[in-house]
C-alpha cells in the first residue's frame, strides 16, 4: 500500500492486493502540488483550478485513509492495542519520521547560509506552538502545513480502523459531523479574518488533523468497497451535485459561505464540500484504471508513487529557495507566469510549459533519488541487524 504514504518495505513487485490505481493517482496528484506551488505569486481565482489542479491534498488524504484500512485489514480483527504496536511505529518511523529528520537538517543548514545572522527568528511568541507542537521547519516552504497533518494521523489511524471495523456507517457520519463542528467552532471563535494577527491565529487551527477527518473517514469507507456503483457508495453521486456547484461557484464567482459580514462558515477551500468531488474522482480513476499492470509504463507511475513523500519535501524546500532568491521578479505588478529556476519571468505558454516541466523535473527526479537511495540504506541497516 502507499499513501503520500506507502508500503514500508517500499518495494516495487506484483502484489494481487496492492493498487495500481493509487500509484496512478499519486503521480499526477504530486504533479498538482508542484503547479500549485509555481504557481504561487499568479491569480489564482476565477481560471478553474478547484475543479483539477487544487484536488491533490484532497485526494492525497482519501488516499490516507484507504491505503490504512486496507493495510491494517491484513492484521484481522487485532485489538486496538496490537494496532499501535512497535512494528508500526516503526514502520512510520522510518517512513516519515527520518526523512523529515534529514529534510529538517538539510532545510535549516540552508536556511542559516541564505539568511546568516537573520534566521532564524525562532523564539517568537508562538515559537512552542509551531516548532514544537506542530512540527514546523525553520525554513518553511509552500505546503509545510501538511507535515504536521501527516504526522498527526500515525497517532490517528489505527483509532479510525478500530471505529469502521465495529461502526462503518456510524464513523462515517461522525467524521463529517466533526469537521463541520470544527469548522462552525472557527466560525464562532474567530470570526472574519481581518487582520495578520487573525489569519495567523486560523492557520494554528488548520494544522490540526480534524479539519480534515471527512476526507480520512472517506478513504477507509472505500477501502471496505471502492466499487463505484456500490449502493454503499451512493451518497458520493448523491452529495456530487453540490459540491460541483459550489466549487464553481467559489472559484469563479468568488461565492464563500457565510455571513453578510463576511465571516465564513466553511473554512478554506479544503473541506468537507470540496472532499466529496475528489471522492468521486479517487472512484472513477478506481474503476477505470486496471489494478495490476504489468509493463515499463505501470512501473514509472509505480516509483513516483512510492516516493511521493520525498518529493513533496523536495518540493517545499525547491521553491521556497526559489522565493527567497527571486522574489522581486515574483512579485512584480502584472506577473502572471511561474516560479522557476531560472528566474524568469515571461508567461507565454511555451516558455511556462517548459518551466513547468522543469520544475518536474527537477523536484520528481530528486524526490526519486532520495527515495531509493534511502531504501538502499534502509536495507544495508536490516542486513546488518541480520
Amino acid at each position: 500500500m502507499n499513501i503520500l504514504l506507502d508500503d514500508p518495505n517500499d518495494t516495487i513487485k506484483d502484489d494481487k492486493k496492492s493498487f495500481f490505481q493509487v500509484d496512478f493517482l499519486k503521480t499526477f496528484m504530486i504533479a498538482f502540488v508542484i503547479i500549485d506551488h509555481a504557481l504561487g505569486y499568479t491569480i489564482l481565482p476565477g481560471i478553474g483550478l478547484e475543479l483539477w489542479e487544487r484536488t491533490s491534498i484532497p485526494v492525497f488524504l482519501i488516499i490516507m485513509g484507504f491505503n490504512m484500512g486496507n493495510s491494517f485489514a491484513k492484521k484481522g480483527n487485532v485489538s486496538l492495542k496490537e494496532l499501535y504496536s512497535w512494528n508500526y511505529f516503526k514502520t512510520k518511523i522510518w517512513r516519515f519520521i527520518f526523512p523529515y529528520f534529514i529534510f529538517y537538517i538539510v532545510s535549516t543548514t540552508i536556511g542559516f547560509i541564505l539568511y546568516g545572522a537573520n534566521f532564524p527568528n525562532t523564539f517568537s511568541e508562538n515559537w512552542f506552538l509551531e516548532y514544537i507542537v506542530y512540527q514546523k521547519s525553520l525554513l518553511e516552504g509552500p505546503g509545510n502545513w501538511f507535515i504536521p497533518i501527516v504526522f498527526q494521523s500515525i497517532l490517528l489511524l489505527p483509532i479510525l480502523y478500530k471505529s469502521f471495523s465495529k461502526w462503518p456507517k456510524t464513523s462515517l457520519i461522525l467524521c463529517f459531523i466533526i469537521e463541520i463542528c470544527f469548522h462552525l467552532f472557527l466560525f464562532f471563535f474567530n470570526g472574519q479574518l481581518l487582520t495578520i494577527e487573525d489569519w495567523q491565529r486560523e492557520l494554528y487551527f488548520r494544522y490540526i488533523i480534524l479539519l480534515y477527518i471527512s476526507a480520512i473517514g472517506m478513504g477507509f469507507w472505500f477501502s471496505r468497497d471502492h466499487d463505484l456503483f456500490s449502493k454503499k457508495n451512493c451518497f458520493v453521486w448523491i452529495l456530487f451535485p453540490i459540491s460541483l456547484i459550489y466549487m464553481i461557484v467559489w472559484d469563479f464567482f468568488g461565492f464563500r459561505l457565510g455571513t453578510e459580514i463576511g465571516t465564513g462558515i466553511v473554512r478554506g477551500d479544503y473541506n468537507y464540500l470540496t472532499f466529496i468531488y475528489s471522492a468521486l474522482i479517487f472512484l472513477i480513476i478506481l474503476k477505470v484504471i486496471p489494478k495490476n499492470p504489468k509493463n515499463k509504463i505501470a512501473k514509472f507511475f509505480t516509483t513516483i508513487g512510492r516516493a511521493t513523500f520525498h518529493i513533496y519535501l523536495v518540493q517545499d524546500l525547491f521553491y521556497v529557495i526559489l522565493y527567497i532568491n527571486f522574489n522581486s521578479i515574483w512579485t512584480a505588478p502584472g506577473f502572471s507566469g511561474i516560479v522557476n529556476i531560472f528566474g524568469i519571468a515571461e508567461n507565454d505558454i511555451l516558455t511556462t510549459a517548459g518551466l513547468m516541466i522543469s520544475n518536474w523535473v527537477v523536484c520528481i527526479s530528486c524526490g526519486v533519488i532520495w527515495w531509493y537511495l534511502e531504501k538502499r540504506f534502509r536495507i544495508f541497516v536490516q542486513n546488518r541487524k541480520n
